[in-house]
């Protein structure tokens, strides 16, 4: 990835989810074992409770992230007009939420694939907002469930 993708449209493209429930707006950095994705969290944020965004929208940003990855991933391979393909959380381990960020906060999520086998991705997750101060961080196994 040679540079950030702000075009909020083109990641909309890149995961299952649709409005208003998207949680995630930029695509910072990609690599096959790694992805970082950003969100600015607005007050018309479904997930926020008028000041906060919710531990809700945390764990949801999380599971977006790990989809952009599989997006992204799948928009270098196969093609920009292929559907981002559905998938479920199928277990969450060690979720720790340290902070809610505020409305008007970037927070920056970083996620490292730990392993993937067949349809199924293991993953490390941490959130933190633009000045480095770890908001959330969990353990994630999640399935694709569309096929290729």
């Amino acid at each position: 990835m040679e540079e950030i993708i702000i075009d909020i449209q083109f990641i909309k493209k890149l995961i299952p989810q649709k409005d208003p429930f998207v949680m995630i707006d930029k695509l910072l950095e990609y690599n096959e074992a790694k992805v970082i994705s950003g969100l600015t969290i607005t007050v018309d944020n479904i997930l926020t409770d008028n000041t906060h965004l919710t531990e809700g929208g945390l764990i949801e940003n999380m599971a977006q992230s790990i989809a952009l990855h599989r997006g992204y991933r799948g928009y270098l391979n196969r093609g920009k007009d292929e559907k981002p393909r559905t998938g479920f959380i199928g277990a969450i381990k060690h979720a720790t939420i340290h902070a809610l960020p505020k409305i008007g906060t970037d927070i920056i999520t970083t996620v490292d694939i730990i392993a993937e086998i067949m349809l199924v991705s293991l993953v490390q997750i941490e959130v933190r907002n633009k000045e480095g101060v770890l908001l959330a961080s969990s353990e994630m196994k999640t399935i694709i469930v569309d096929k290729a």
